[in-house]
């Protein structure tokens, strides 16, 4: 069974520490890690389509985990290429995607993972909602979303919702409607917000 999961915070070094963590329950010879090669600011399309050939090996225990850090930083081809393989992918196979900011990362790639916050102490308000939507929130319905008042909870359910959202919107090709669905939960649990 193949398993995707996009964990999202602003502090790489916590992201880190989350796959590390999660790295334990494998075989070392079965993790693999993805990062920007040296003095490259992004992941781009030949080290992404490295990296994915090794899903197709056999593990040497019982599965594999494949870790992508930071997928804010993979270019939009990189993700295009990256996936083809997560959909596609067979086995014991886990991916974890790290983002240090959900807005570069691909609706096609969201649709397809379960999306965790991860809690911390610096986490930046920025990277939850983005800026369209905030312009959106803002101008057309007079509610200004300070992300430093949400709770860790609010954050989680918003989240939640983007994926479903993202998720519904990939099965039925309703991209139109998406802004809408967002801007709707959003205001619901801005209303919740102590603002």
């Amino acid at each position: 069974m193949t398993v995707s999961k996009l964990v999202i915070s602003a502090d790489i070094n916590a992201l880190k520490d989350y796959a590390h963590k999660a790295s334990k329950k494998y075989n070392p010879a079965d993790v693999f890690w993805l990062t920007a090669k040296e003095g490259e600011k992004s992941i781009q399309v030949k080290e992404t389509a490295e990296f994915m050939q090794q899903v197709y090996l056999a593990p040497v225990k019982d599965s594999k985990l494949m870790v992508i850090c930071d997928l804010a930083t993979m270019t939009p081809q990189a993700q295009n290429k990256m996936l083809k393989t997560l959909e596609d992918a067979q086995g014991h196979t886990t991916f974890l995607l790290l983002a240090t900011n959900i807005e570069p990362v691909l609706n096609t790639i969201q649709s397809r993972c379960m999306t965790e916050f991860l809690r911390t102490t610096d986490d930046d308000p920025k990277t939850l909602i983005s800026q369209e939507i905030k312009r959106t929130l803002k101008d057309t319905f007079g509610v200004e979303i300070d992300e430093k008042t949400l709770s860790f909870e609010q954050k989680q359910a918003i989240l939640d919702t983007v994926s479903k959202i993202n998720r519904n919107v990939a099965a039925n090709c309703n991209v139109g409607n998406q802004q809408d669905l967002l801007i709707m939960e959003i205001l619901k649990y801005a209303k919740n917000s102590p603002n």
